[in-house]
């Protein structure tokens, strides 16, 4: 069977769109019920976990497979170009697809737009630091701000490191808050 290759150049099947992504990445090729991963790349691969770098391994539908580290590899994808072997050994009916594009994030198995929040985080941090009550309204903002995907599903409209960030500022203010109220009930 035909293997698939995945990578930033135009002539992989499918095209990942992202700086640490190799420009042959990884190729995989379908044997019944399992995968072929074969990781071509410098950045590697995380496989459930595992670190996998030039090397073979054999993976499952539905592995967390994370390309460079934090590129989820397009499952659906890679199963319907798999799904119909004779049509795809014709390599006629299928089409290449962008299936990242570094400008877009994803969760899971849905594609959203994140927004940074670096400025909600910065006066979250600075009033948090000073125990102003603003870092109680930003923290609580980046932490349950959602948005809708195209499917409907809700998710964070922050990337996930300002969601925790969200929280940092939150405990950052508690504790610089009771610090504050002990310093003056001693005067």
């Amino acid at each position: 069977m035909k293997s698939i290759t995945i990578g930033r150049d135009d002539s992989c099947d499918i095209i990942i769109n992202h700086e640490r992504v190799s420009r042959f990445h990884a190729s995989i090729t379908r044997e019944g019920d399992r995968y072929l991963y074969r990781d071509m790349s410098s950045n590697g691969t995380l496989i459930n976990g595992v670190l996998i770098k030039n090397r073979d391994i054999y993976i499952r539908f539905g592995d967390r497979v994370l390309l460079a580290g934090n590129i989820p590899l397009p499952w659906n994808q890679i199963q319907n170009m798999t799904a119909s072997a004779d049509t795809y050994i014709g390599g006629s009916d299928y089409k290449r697809e962008r299936a990242y594009d570094s400008a877009r994030a994803y969760d899971e198995d849905e594609s959203v737009t994140y927004q940074s929040g670096t400025v909600l985080i910065v006066f979250g941090y600075i009033t948090a630091v000073l125990g102003g009550l603003l870092a109680f309204i930003l923290g609580p903002i980046l932490i349950s701000s959602k948005q809708t995907t195209p499917r409907g599903k809700k998710v964070h409209k922050y990337k996930p490191s300002a969601v925790t960030n969200g929280w940092v500022i939150i405990g950052i203010a508690i504790i610089s808050s009771i610090v504050q109220l002990i310093y003056l009930s001693k005067k």
